[in-house]
């Protein structure tokens, strides 16, 4: 496991991946993106945008925010947690983990996403591309729960699990690795993880 993210962080040198030049965009691109692609969202951010949307009191006061990210699918659902989180958000901007964890549509995965990249808490954002890679190298072969590979990489991290800008790349680097190599046609010998002497 050390030697896998030794070759994670070797692939992905950019802790700024996630795009979003402040909390609001990419905390709201965090809810956005749950069950579709990037380009959807994408579409849903410039409409926010382009609509004057843009910061967590205008998220209250849309009438038509349903509307506005339909791009981004699921938009009833959505619209309701982005009017929670925007209720959140303006009571407490630095809110803890429980604290989003408690909103409705808000999961271990968005929550720690928007505390990595929109506050830069360390916590180590776990997705389907983690389980994937892990699985594809031999390191997860069972039913394991997202706190438990939460946790697996964490005590693997050590210390460095306290650094946002690692925590940034390792779980960019398990996202780019998962959606280009680890596929349905696994591209095993081009991936950068195979660059190694040795097991995992």
């Amino acid at each position: 496991m050390h030697t896998l993210i030794t070759l994670l962080l070797a692939f992905q040198s950019d802790p700024d991946w996630w795009p979003g030049s402040s909390v609001f965009d990419i905390a709201v691109s965090a809810v956005l993106t749950q069950n579709t692609s990037w380009n959807n969202v994408s579409k849903a951010m410039k409409r926010l945008k382009e609509s004057g949307i843009n910061n967590w009191e205008s998220i209250l006061e849309s009438k038509d925010l349903e509307t506005v990210i339909s791009p981004a699918g699921f938009y009833r659902r959505k619209a309701a947690t982005l009017k929670n989180l925007a209720a959140l958000m303006i009571k407490n901007p630095q809110p803890p983990r429980e604290e989003l964890l408690n909103l409705k549509g808000i999961g271990p995965e968005t929550a720690d996403s928007i505390l990595l990249y929109a506050l830069g808490k360390p916590e180590m954002v776990v997705d389907a591309y983690t389980y994937r890679v892990l699985k594809s190298c031999g390191l997860a072969n069972g039913p394991f729960s997202y706190e438990q590979i939460k946790q697996l990489l964490i005590t693997t991290l050590g210390q460095d699990a306290t650094n946002v800008g690692i925590l940034k790349r390792v779980h960019a680097a398990f996202v780019e690795v998962g959606k280009n190599y680890c596929k349905k046609r696994p591209r095993c010998e081009e991936c950068p993880l195979n660059k190694r002497e040795g097991p995992l």
